[in-house]
């Protein structure tokens, strides 16, 4: 399995080509757009035409593999990714990259990490590897979220469970 993904720019780039060969009429003209593109990617079952949006499949690529990240040990492209990037004090996640070039495939995956890691449940087991006040692992929000007042006193904010 490849690590790829497609930059957001692109997939708009994409789908611009896609909805252009579906309505236009020939090269040179455009034709009428008789149905909204959100429409025709509705499931099949819904009415559409079941054509899938590239940034919302993009957007699953990237979970998937944070997910994969997340649960995979000592696969090679893990350990490539945390040679290259490092990771971060628990050894859970990788560190965003500082770069500025040849990074683009990594970074947009790891830039949905904040959005991923309030969508999933961490199991807290003996509490070394989960957040205290970051994770979600007690209901269905972050401790920071649910009390800021105390999280902005709180002295020492990395602390594991």
């Amino acid at each position: 399995m490849s690590l790829f993904t497609i930059p957001g720019s692109i997939s708009c780039q994409l789908e611009k080509i896609m909805r252009d060969f579906l309505w236009s009429n020939n090269d040179a003209e455009m034709g009428f757009h008789w149905v909204k593109w959100e429409d025709i990617c509705h499931p099949k079952r819904e009415g559409g035409l079941g054509i899938r949006s590239l940034q919302d499949m993009n957007k699953a690529l990237q979970a998937m593999w944070l997910w994969r990240f997340a649960k995979e040990d000592n696969t090679l492209w893990k350990n490539m990714v945390k040679l290259k990037y490092g990771i971060d004090r628990l050894g859970r996640w990788s560190k965003t990259s500082t770069h500025a070039h040849g990074v683009g495939c990594w970074k947009s995956i790891i830039s949905g990490l904040d959005q991923f890691k309030s969508l999933v449940n961490f199991e807290v087991n003996d509490g070394s590897r989960a957040y205290f006040w970051y994770d979600v692992w007690c209901e269905d929000r972050p401790f920071k979220d649910q009390f800021p007042t105390l999280f902005r006193m709180a002295r020492c904010k990395d602390v594991t469970v």
